[in-house]
C-alpha cells in the first residue's frame, strides 16, 4: 500500500514515535477525518514521527492468541514498524463495536492488555511497552469500559492539549520525571483522564475552530479498489458540533458549543489543496454542514473550481430549491437524509421538527433533478415507540416509493437505537431488556416482508440477527462501568461473539439485564 503525501521520517532524528491506530481496516480508517487531522498535527512537529496502523485485511480470529497469522501483518504503513516499537500508541475510538479489535491489536503485538501488567513490567525493568492513549467520541462519552486497558484518555477536543501532553511525555521519556509523576502532572491538563488516578475531568474545548488546521497535504491512496470511496477525497471540516441537539446524538452534547470555521479559512484551505494535490472531490465535514452560514457560497466555490463535492447527511429542512440545484450541479449522485422514524410524534420528541409532508415535498423536488438516488436512515426501538409508530416507517416508505424514483433508488438503512451515556436518552434501555429484545427481530422481519418487493426501495440491512446482537453489545459498552471492563476482557478472550457474552455473564455472575435496569434507575458510571 502506497499513499501519496505520506510522511516518512528518519527515526534517528526524532524524539517521539507515535503509532496512530484506527482499530479497523484501512479503507474504513482512511474514511475518518480524525486520522487525517491527527496525522497532520503530529507530523507537523519535526521531532515526532507519526505512522498509521490498521487492522489487517481479511478474516481474523479472536482472541489474537488463537490467530495464527503472522504478527508482521500488523506493521505501520510508513516504515513497517511493529506496534510494540513505538513510544506511544494512540487509538481513535469511534465505535464500541471496535473494542474487540483494540484488544486484538494489543495482544497480537505482544503488549499486555492491562495497564497494571504493563506498568509492573516497566517498573521491574523487564520490558518497555508503549504508552496507550485513546480519544474520540466514544472516549468522551464513556471511557470506563476501557479504563483497565488504557493509560490515558483525551476527553473532548485534542487540539488544545495534545502538545502539552507530548511535552510532558518527553520529560518522562528522558527521565526528568518518573512514571508516577508523569501520571500526576498529566491529570492536571484539562481534558486528560488518567484511569489509574480516576481524576475528575473537564472536557477540552477548542473554542475557535479557525485555530484547528485543515491538513493541506492529505493522504491520497494508490488503491484502485472501488470500495475505498473516501480515500481520494480532500476533507474540509467546516463546523464542529450541532445546533439542533437531537436527544440521541453524541455530537450535539459532546461537541457543544456548535462552532463554524470562517469562510475565509475554508477557502484558503481549498486553494492550498489545489496548489499541492490532485484531489478530484472535496468532502465537507461536520455534523451539520448545511448550518454553516455560508454553506451555499462554499459549495459554489468548489463547483466553480471544477471539483466534485460530497457532503454527509443533510438536514431535510435545509434542502431548499436553491440548495438542491447546487447539489445537482456539483455532481452529487446520492443525497443522504435521516428522517429517523416515520412517526412525526417521535421525530418531534427526538428534536427533529420535520413533518412527513416536508419529506415528501423535498423528495419530489429531488426526483426532478439528475440526482437519482436517496439514502434514508431510520432508527427502531426509540423511546416511547409503539407498534403504530413503527408501522409509520413502512407507510412513509410506501408513499415515498410512489414519487417515481427508479429501481433501487431509495436506499434504506435501519439501525437499532443505541443509548449513549451523557445524552438525554442515556436511560432509554427498554428494548434491550430480556423481555423486549426479541421485538427487534420481529420489526426487521416485518420491514423485509412489507418492503422487499417494492421496486424503488433497496433495503441496505442484512444479517439482522448480527445487527441486533451488535447493538446490544454496543449498548452495554456505551453505558458500562468497571465491572463491564471485566466483561469486555472476558468476552474478548471467549472469541468475542454474542455467545461469548452469554458465557461470560454466567462465569462472572453478571446480568446485562440487571445492569441496564440499574442504568434506567439513574446509575451513571461516568461524567465529564
Amino acid at each position: 500500500m502506497f499513499d501519496e503525501n505520506a510522511i516518512i521520517k528518519d527515526w534517528r532524528k526524532i524524539d517521539v514515535s507515535f503509532g496512530l491506530i484506527y482499530p479497523n481496516i484501512y479503507k474504513i480508517g482512511m474514511s475518518s477525518y480524525s486520522i487525517r487531522l491527527l496525522y497532520f498535527l503530529l507530523n507537523s512537529n519535526d521531532k515526532i514521527a507519526c505512522e498509521r496502523i490498521f487492522l489487517p485485511e481479511g478474516k481474523i480470529k479472536f482472541p489474537a492468541s488463537k490467530d495464527y497469522t503472522s504478527p508482521n501483518l500488523l506493521r505501520s504503513i510508513e516504515n513497517k514498524v511493529l506496534p510494540k516499537e513505538f513510544d506511544i500508541l494512540g487509538f481513535t475510538l469511534q465505535f464500541e463495536n471496535d473494542f474487540k479489535n483494540i484488544l486484538w491489536i494489543l495482544e497480537k503485538a505482544s503488549i499486555p492488555l492491562s495497564y497494571l501488567e504493563r506498568r509492573e513490567s516497566i517498573t521491574k525493568g523487564e520490558n518497555y511497552y508503549p504508552i496507550i492513549i485513546g480519544g474520540g467520541p466514544v472516549a468522551t462519552s464513556n471511557p470506563i469500559p476501557l479504563s483497565k486497558i488504557f493509560d490515558f484518555f483525551f476527553i473532548g477536543d485534542s487540539e488544545p492539549n495534545l502538545n502539552l501532553f507530548l511535552e510532558l511525555f518527553l520529560r518522562y521519556k528522558f527521565k526528568e520525571i518518573n512514571f508516577q509523576e508523569f501520571l500526576k502532572r498529566a491529570r492536571l491538563i484539562q481534558g486528560i483522564f488518567v484511569p489509574s488516578l480516576n481524576n475528575k475531568t473537564k472536557r477540552s474545548i477548542l473554542k475557535n475552530l479557525d485555530e484547528a488546521p485543515i491538513p493541506n497535504f492529505q493522504l491520497m491512496s494508490s488503491s484502485t479498489n472501488k470500495g475505498n470511496i473516501f480515500e481520494n477525497h480532500f476533507f474540509v471540516e467546516i463546523n464542529r458540533g450541532c445546533p439542533f441537539q437531537c436527544k440521541f446524538c453524541l455530537s450535539s452534547f459532546h461537541n457543544t458549543p456548535f462552532r463554524n470555521r470562517s469562510y475565509e479559512k475554508i477557502i484558503y484551505s481549498i486553494k492550498e489543496n489545489l496548489k499541492y494535490s490532485n484531489f478530484n472531490t472535496i468532502s465537507l465535514i461536520g455534523s451539520c454542514v448545511s448550518s454553516h452560514p455560508k454553506f451555499k457560497k462554499i459549495c459554489e466555490y468548489i463547483i466553480n473550481q471544477g471539483k466534485r463535492l460530497t457532503i454527509p447527511s443533510i438536514r431535510i429542512e435545509h434542502l431548499t430549491s436553491e440548495v438542491i440545484c447546487l447539489l445537482e450541479k456539483s455532481g452529487i449522485k446520492t443525497i443522504t437524509l435521516a428522517p429517523e422514524t416515520g412517526s412525526e410524534k417521535l421525530r418531534y420528541e427526538l428534536g427533529k421538527k420535520i413533518s412527513n409532508d416536508k419529506i415528501y415535498s423535498v423528495l419530489r423536488e429531488i426526483k426532478e433533478t439528475k440526482i437519482k438516488n436517496v439514502k434514508l436512515y431510520f432508527l427502531i426501538g426509540l423511546p416511547n415507540e409503539n407498534d403504530e409508530d413503527f408501522n409509520e416507517i413502512i407507510i412513509l416508505l410506501k408513499n415515498i416509493s410512489k414519487i417515481g424514483f427508479g429501481p433501487n433508488s431509495i436506499r434504506v438503512n435501519v439501525n437499532p437505537f443505541v443509548p449513549k451515556l451523557n445524552t438525554p436518552y442515556e436511560k432509554e434501555i427498554d428494548y434491550y431488556l430480556d423481555k423486549n429484545f426479541k421485538t427487534f427481530k420481529l420489526k426487521y422481519q416485518k420491514l423485509e416482508r412489507e418492503l422487499k418487493n417494492i421496486v424503488p426501495i433497496k433495503l441496505k440491512f442484512k444479517k439482522t440477527k448480527t445487527i441486533v446482537n451488535n447493538a446490544k453489545l454496543q449498548t452495554l459498552f456505551s453505558l458500562g462501568d468497571k465491572k463491564v471492563s471485566d466483561i469486555l476482557l472476558n468476552y474478548y478472550l471467549n472469541v468475542a461473539n454474542f455467545g461469548a457474552l452469554r458465557r461470560v455473564e454466567k462465569e462472572l455472575n453478571f446480568s446485562v439485564n440487571d445492569f441496564l435496569l440499574k442504568i434506567k434507575a439513574g446509575y451513571r458510571p461516568w461524567n465529564f
